[in-house]
């Protein structure tokens, strides 16, 4: 028995719906494997690529191919293999945009939909050669949907006409909130709040965001080091209100199909390394 969840109007569970009419029947949306190494020779619907993707077996290489290649095609041809590759990458897509629909439960729909766009924004820019592809798409949808999100929560922390006694509403206990109300305050820049945001807050690997902002491993891991060096220092410091209190997030689904929690990383690995920060300076 099946047990994935009914689909909702949502635009991801749309887009799922739709991705799935695409790659199903007689004449299923596929990719020609004869002219990507590593994969089968044989035409492959994108239902049966998506899960290829995912599996661990598959190198880094072909799947930068793989995803290249349906950017070609999506840049070329547009309509079904736009829908077909934001298809393909919607569970990275729903990892991605997560943590922000924790922040704004009401406002699910929009960043979805936020997603989405500056999902389709960054094929449009993008060059299907470069590596870790997949990352940097997702990386870029995120970015576009935070920029929703912090209209939002700015909404949200906008003093009202008569002051009253009460709790703030919900977006005041996730973290991009205090990364949204340290990017306002000059202490750390909106890139390295989105650096944290992503590789803390969500789901990317530091690896992953390296390559997405064209950055070494180490000089990315770096980058966070300081700007989190910033922010706890401002966090611990009297210039931040105590009201503003971090709770732990909800974790995040493993996959578009199913409600099974991803259990959290324990911590930034790259083959044959043990941590991610540097050691402090002595």
């Amino acid at each position: 028995m099946s047990s994935r969840r009914d689909l909702t109007d949502s635009p991801f569970d749309t887009l799922e719906k739709t991705f799935d009419l695409l790659v199903t029947g007689p004449r299923p949306l596929a990719l020609d494997g004869t002219t990507i190494s590593g994969l089968p020779d044989r035409a492959i619907p994108l239902g049966e690529l998506q899960a290829m993707l995912l599996h661990p077996s598959m190198s880094f290489g072909v799947r930068d191919r793989v995803v290249g290649a349906l950017v070609a095609r999506a840049k070329a041809e547009g309509g079904a293999w736009s829908v077909g590759l934001a298809g393909v990458l919607l569970p990275g897509l729903r990892r991605a945009a997560w943590p922000l629909v924790q922040s704004c439960p009401d406002k699910a729909d929009d960043i979805e939909a936020e997603t989405l766009a500056a999902f389709l924004g960054a094929v449009a820019r993008c060059q299907p050669g470069r590596a870790r592809l997949a990352a940097r798409l997702c990386w870029l949808a995120r970015i576009g949907a935070t920029r929703l999100l912090r209209t939002e929560l700015a909404e949200v922390g906008r003093p009202a006409g008569d002051p009253v006694s009460a709790a703030p509403p919900q977006p005041w206990s996730h973290p991009d909130f205090v990364l949204d109300h340290a990017v306002r305050a000059e202490i750390i820049k909106a890139a390295e709040a989105e650096l944290i945001g992503a590789t803390r807050i969500g789901d990317v690997p530091i690896e992953d965001a390296a390559n997405a902002l064209g950055l070494g491993y180490w000089a990315c891991v770096k980058r966070r080091y300081r700007a989190e060096q910033k922010l706890a220092a401002w966090l611990t410091s009297d210039e931040y209100s105590s009201i503003e209190i971090v709770q732990k997030r909800a974790k995040t689904p493993c996959s578009s199909s199913g409600s099974r929690p991803r259990p959290d990383r324990k911590a930034d690995r790259r083959p044959g390394k043990r941590r991610s920060n540097p050691p402090p300076r002595r």
